[in-house]
């Protein structure tokens, strides 16, 4: 097993969600290689918190909403939702291996299946430790016009780090943000100037989405 995902689902469990002993913690893994799904039950496990898996296909997921019907989400919902309630943490690991694998799902079965399972989303973001993590493929590689190995390292190495570290110039810049009223930005063929005035700014530190590091307006 690569020792990377040792290193990375120990992140996962200790900053990212402070696993406490018998939290009962989800892991929703989308097309992810069996021995990371693996390496985060164990580290699970050695927080003293208890591991549940759900395993999921893009493809077989596609499938299920391009010929959903309003009583299958419906029913969905109603134990998907039982079960997400019972969870104190919720770890998703998401890759695929088409990231345009939902480009030609019609647009209403999209949105009945996301306005019916929402509570759940809502639930799991409110009420739960939760952190999503992106799963780096050979298609995100292609995306990024890099090999599939080096851009596997790119994103080790950013998701691997201590994020804790980032802290401090993190809320530096959190600050000024809030209390900036414009942002230059100039440089060869720039030249832009927006307001922040009254806008919100959050730090994001590796706490609810891997690889992270952003400070964002809102």
């Amino acid at each position: 097993m690569d020792s990377r995902y040792h290193s990375l689902a120990k992140n996962l469990v200790t900053h990212s969600t402070e696993l406490k002993k018998g939290e009962k913690t989800l892991i929703h893994a989308f097309d992810v290689p069996e021995d990371m799904t693996l390496a985060l039950v164990r580290a699970v496990r050695d927080r003293g918190a208890i591991p549940f898996v759900q395993l999921e296909n893009s493809r077989i997921g596609r499938e299920s909403i391009l010929g959903g019907i309003e009583e299958q989400f419906e029913t969905t919902l109603a134990w998907e939702m039982e079960r997400m309630k019972a969870m104190d943490a919720y770890i998703a690991l998401r890759g695929s291996l088409n990231v345009f694998e939902n480009s030609d799902l019609p647009q209403e079965n999209m949105k009945k299946a996301l306005r019916i399972l929402k509570p759940v989303l809502d639930w799991r973001v409110k009420k739960t430790k939760w952190c999503v993590l992106r799963w780096p493929t050979p298609s995100m590689a292609q995306q990024a016009k890099m090999s599939t190995e080096a851009f596997r390292d790119f994103f080790f190495d950013a998701c691997c780090m201590d994020y804790s570290r980032m802290v401090p110039g993190m809320s530096a810049l959190e600050k000024r943000m809030r209390e900036a009223d414009e942002v230059k930005i100039k440089g060869p063929g720039t030249d832009l100037a927006f307001s922040l005035k009254g806008i919100e700014a959050v730090a994001c530190g590796g706490t609810h989405n891997i690889p992270d590091g952003e400070v964002f307006s809102c």
